[in-house]
Order: structure tokens, then C-alpha cells, then sequence
């Protein structure tokens, strides 16, 4: 008998745990970033193919996790050669390291958005950053920079391609 109470425990648990975890859209969800080049201009440009694990309750962020990688592959500048030479080695390297990847290590209000903390892995290395984003109509939407440098992308120099990337991510959950 208390075998099966602790089976259908269990069960009812893991029920509750699967619903908590949302799918990713990735028709709808991408990300994009803008970095200086030549020290003037800037240049625009996107990732696709985000895929992964959500758990998100605005009820209850003490539950929240993502788990969430894009696909290094889908980097686009609308410059096939620019496109090229960044997914080559010098860069992304996207034939050694063909994802992006965040886990999170943490979620934590944030005046009326939210801040989520974890590793972002790129190009082989990690390092903990931070994302602030607001949550509507099951879409997180969150800003974030980085120094491409930190995850060694691209040469020292910060002439021809800025070390800061602003990015912005909209995931789309359903």
C-alpha cells in the first residue's frame, strides 16, 4: 500500500513538474545583435534555431529555469561574404562549436522585469552573465552585452569589429 501512494506520488509530481516546462517556438523566437565596425557604423544581424528547456511561473520564479542553445550556423549580417568569414575560424568557428548555449543559474525580480543569471557558452568557453527581461503573452523578451573577447571571437584588435555586442533575445514559448 504505501508503495503505491508513493508511486502515485511520484507520478502526480512528474505531471506537475512536464507541465511546468514550456516548449520553444522557434519559428518566432531569434536573436539579434549590433556591434560596431570600422568604429562608425553598425552592424545588424541574427541567430534562428533556438531550441531547449524553459520553466517559467511569474507566480513562482523560485521554480524558473532555462536551458536554451541557438544554432551558430544562422548567423546573418544580409553580407553573404561578412556571414562567411564570421561562421570561419577566426570567429564562430561554427564547425568546432555549432551552438550558443545559456543555463541559468538564477531568476530574480527586478523592479517590474526580471534578471536572469547564468553561463553563456560561446566558442568554446563560459562565462556567467546577466539578461534583464519582461515576460507578456508567452514571450520573454531580454537585452544583454557582451565582449567578444571573453569568449575569444575574433581577433584583439577592436578596430574593425567592436569588442561590445549588444544583444537582444525573444523567445517565444508556447
Amino acid at each position: 500500500m504505501i508503495r503505491r501512494l508513493m508511486l502515485l506520488v511520484m507520478i502526480i509530481g512528474g505531471i506537475h513538474i512536464t507541465c511546468l516546462s514550456q516548449n520553444i517556438n522557434p519559428e518566432k523566437s531569434k536573436i539579434e545583435f549590433r556591434v560596431a565596425n570600422l568604429g562608425a557604423n553598425k552592424v545588424k544581424g541574427n541567430f534562428s534555431g533556438m531550441k531547449g528547456n524553459v520553466k517559467f511561473d511569474p507566480k513562482d520564479i523560485s521554480t524558473a529555469s532555462f536551458d536554451v542553445c541557438t544554432d551558430a550556423t544562422t548567423f546573418r549580417t544580409k553580407m553573404k561574404k561578412r556571414d562567411q568569414v564570421v561562421k570561419g575560424e577566426k570567429y564562430l568557428d561554427v564547425a568546432n562549436y555549432p551552438e550558443i548555449c545559456f543555463k541559468s543559474t538564477g531568476v530574480f525580480h527586478n523592479g517590474m522585469n526580471y534578471k536572469l543569471t547564468g553561463i553563456l557558452t560561446m566558442h568554446g568557453e563560459s562565462k556567467e552573465v546577466e539578461i534583464i527581461f519582461n515576460y507578456s503573452r508567452q514571450t520573454f523578451t531580454g537585452k544583454l552585452q557582451v565582449n567578444r573577447l571573453d569568449f575569444k571571437v575574433g581577433p584583439q584588435s577592436g578596430f574593425f569589429v567592436g569588442k561590445e555586442i549588444e544583444i537582444t533575445i525573444t523567445c517565444v514559448i508556447e
